[in-house]
């Protein structure tokens, strides 16, 4: 078998100009570059060119998005910065993380977790979800 990890996803929006400014300003995400009605966007830490590609169209469908979080006070601080910015939000405690969702302009599901198998929590997900905060 061979080893693979998730290089990038591609979302329809609506309003291109929204959904750029959702994503550099919530999830620090850096514009790389912008052509047509296309933007391309990259996390801090990321050396890749792009992981996130947003092109302006009528979407089709939403889509689950998942951004890690490294740390503790990473996790609290975007709990924080979203509660202070009026963006509705759901808090979760899955075992295996911590999950803070939001919605993007267009519906996307947005998690931003902290993974806790290491920190205490548990191994599996098991499905199971409990509300917090």
């Amino acid at each position: 078998m061979y080893t693979t990890r998730l290089a990038y996803v591609h979302l329809t929006v609506r309003h291109l100009e929204s959904a750029v400014t959702f994503y550099t300003r919530f999830l620090d995400l850096q514009l790389t570059e912008r052509f047509g009605a296309t933007a391309l966007l990259v996390s801090s830490e990321n050396t890749g060119h792009f992981e996130l590609a947003l092109t302006e169209g009528e979407p089709t469908g939403t889509a689950g998005l998942g951004f890690e979080l490294a740390s503790e006070a990473d996790f609290e601080a975007a709990k924080e910065f979203v509660r202070l910015e009026g963006v509705p939000y759901k808090l979760e405690d899955r075992g295996v993380a911590y999950v803070l969702t939001l919605q993007d302009p267009d519906g996307n599901t947005v998690e931003l977790f902290l993974d806790r198998r290491k920190r205490g929590g548990r191994a599996f997900w098991r499905g199971e979800s409990e509300l917090i905060g």
